[in-house]
């Protein structure tokens, strides 16, 4: 049996999509040809992994010269997809969203492919949105999405967000020795993503001061491979005491972090906040300001709503701030074990499962 897997995008992005295709490979007999953005990291796939690379670029909401190019350039990518579909014949495909799902999505729907539309997010991106009368199926995230979109429940399916988080599981001595920490002390993860988070790294430089008498608590913190070496030009002005402080470029061990985490800041990507709730963790969420219909106040909510999180938008956080809600969430044991017991109900580990479960029931 072959399965068409259509999306693109780089870092958690791709998480969704590559955990699908793990799923789908361990069963015996099932191959997986990925139909992605060229823009998609060539890094997060195996060797045996066959993908047809899609020169694509997405739409400006203006009117723009550039949506010609992006035109042209989606009409070569469909013919593409469909060249290939025609050769490969995938029994279903699934589109995950996004300008980069397009093409696939759409040649499968030109040869008479079954189409499962995957949406990461709350609220469902323009792609999505545009495909979703034409699929046989809706696999969702989270099931708030129904609540806007009422006509997506007969083909509906609340599968959560496929994660890559490693099976076994790991043990907080390994999670310590890895990130150079104690025992005894509360852990802090500040999780900027691959890019950073200028927001978070500005409030994380404000609160260290506030924190340097403390030795009951260390701080690991993702500061982006974008913004690190600035940040270090400014963190080595900051006295930090006997806080135990470990800033990095990027954090590879997520699993190991998320083991040993007391509390996590970070923004409310659809993947961090599957993370979290998988994992079980309490966090502090500050939504990316700037992302698409608001959509990461959305996907915030499901935990904050859910009281696994505490929201605090871009705007109104200062390192003041930071180190109120921290202190207060920190130094009271029962509310974090609360949040983190929230947070584990709202998850769902085995959504790879259950995806790869309605997949094959479309065949």
């Amino acid at each position: 049996m072959k399965v068409a897997i259509c999306g693109g995008g780089t870092g958690g992005h791709l998480h969704p999509l590559l955990a699908l295709a793990e799923e789908l490979e361990s069963r015996d007999g099932l191959e997986v040809t990925f139909y992605l953005s060229r823009k998609a990291s060539s890094t997060a796939f195996a060797a045996k992994d066959r993908r047809i690379d899609l020169e694509v670029s997405g739409f400006s909401r203006d009117l723009n010269p550039g949506n010609l190019k992006a035109m042209v350039q989606l009409a070569r990518a469909f013919a593409l997809c469909r060249k290939d579909m025609k050769i490969v014949n995938p029994q279903v495909a699934v589109a995950f969203g996004g300008y980069a799902s397009v093409p696939g999505a759409a040649a499968a729907l030109s040869l008479g492919v079954p189409l499962i539309l995957h949406e990461q997010n709350v609220v469902p991106g323009m792609a999505n949105r545009l495909m979703a009368p034409f699929a046989r199926k809706l696999a969702v995230s989270f099931p708030q999405t129904l609540e806007s979109h009422e006509r997506w429940r007969s083909k509906a399916v609340v599968t959560g967000n496929p994660l890559r988080l490693p099976q076994a599981a790991a043990s907080k001595e390994d999670a310590l020795e890895h990130f150079g920490l104690e025992k005894g002390r509360k852990t802090l993860a500040v999780i900027g993503g691959s890019q950073g988070a200028a927001s978070l790294n500005r409030a994380v430089l404000e609160a260290l001061p506030a924190w340097r008498d403390r030795e009951d608590l260390q701080v690991v913190h993702s500061v982006g491979r974008d913004k690190y070496h600035e940040f270090q030009d400014q963190v080595v002005k900051v006295d930090t005491g006997r806080l135990l402080y470990r800033p990095d470029e990027f954090i590879e061990r997520m699993d190991l972090l998320y083991e040993l985490a007391d509390l996590v800041v970070c923004r409310a990507g659809a993947t961090t906040i599957s993370e979290l709730a998988a994992m079980g963790c309490a966090a502090v969420l500050v939504p990316y300001p700037y992302a698409t219909a608001a959509h990461q106040d959305a996907n915030a909510e499901v935990l904050g709503g859910a009281g696994a999180a505490l929201v605090i938008s871009d705007k109104d956080l200062t390192g003041v701030r930071l180190t109120s809600e921290v202190d207060n969430l920190i130094e009271d044991e029962q509310r974090l074990k609360d949040m983190q017991e929230h947070s584990r109900r709202a998850g769902k580990p085995d959504a790879a499962v259950r995806l790869a479960d309605l997949v094959l029931a479309q065949c």
